[in-house]
């Protein structure tokens, strides 16, 4: 990390509870984290650890029940509603892990949807931005496909270059390596990891150890708490992986 470069995410004592009736939980219990630019950050953990709680907090699709969380040295939690979409629109990317591209339009049409009705780019720039993400993601000749007829590891792509569509500060991605075979889901990380090189932040959540070894930061979460971090790590090349 430069060490002149600040984090583009701080959160600070963070802690979600969710109160159904009578019954407490606590997905999160003051967590603290940075995020930079030019690093990958991995948050891993179990399932139920409350990784996922933590992407929609810093993605503004939830709100926390305490703490503070910051973008660009500016607090998040004193946005109002329009204000918070906007802060999505602007800031964040998402990658899920089961893709949530939708089944009635191409691959172009669904990056296309993105630029059009959420960045409002008209349609002629919509189509050639679209067109230019698919071949930097290696689908250039893929976009008239509909998503049932490309492949697991196609869609996740194109779930990338729709999460780039909007060139945001910040990658959020969620176990996206789950749907994909072995070869396929290195293919995608080392997607992941040039977009970091590219001045992103990019955080992946999974519970896969071998993948926490591609991360600069590397946060261990259990039972909603940063239990470790490991700063400053030399990330090992995603070819040298195995799972």
């Amino acid at each position: 990390m430069n060490g002149t470069i600040g984090p583009v995410i701080r959160i600070e004592n963070m802690s979600k509870v969710y109160r159904m009736g009578e019954v407490t939980v606590t997905a999160l219990k003051d967590v603290s984290l940075e995020l930079y630019p030019d690093q990958v950050t991995i948050i891993l953990g179990p399932s139920g650890c409350g990784k996922t709680t933590l992407l929609n907090q810093i993605g503004g699709i939830d709100t926390p029940t305490s703490g503070r969380l910051w973008v660009d040295g500016h607090q998040v939690q004193s946005l109002n509603q329009r204000q918070l979409t906007r802060y999505r629109q602007k800031n964040i990317g998402f990658i899920f892990q089961f893709f949530n591209l939708i089944p009635n339009l191409t691959a172009r049409e669904n990056i296309e949807f993105v630029l059009e009705y959420i960045m409002d780019i008209s349609g002629r720039e919509a189509h050639r931005r679209s067109q230019e993400l698919l071949t930097k993601v290696g689908l250039g000749e893929r976009g008239d496909h509909y998503p049932y007829q490309l492949s697991g590891g196609e869609q996740q792509r194109v779930s990338i270059a729709r999460a780039l569509s909007k060139e945001p500060k910040i990658l959020l991605a969620d176990e996206p390596t789950g749907e994909l075979d072995y070869t396929t889901g290195k293919m995608i990380l080392s997607l992941l990891t040039s977009f970091a090189c590219d001045g992103r932040a990019v955080l992946i959540v999974t519970h896969n150890k071998e993948l926490a070894k591609i991360g600069n930061r590397v946060l261990y979460l259990k039972d909603g708490r940063v239990v470790r971090e490991v700063k400053d790590q030399v990330p090992t090349p995603v070819e040298r992986l195995e799972w």
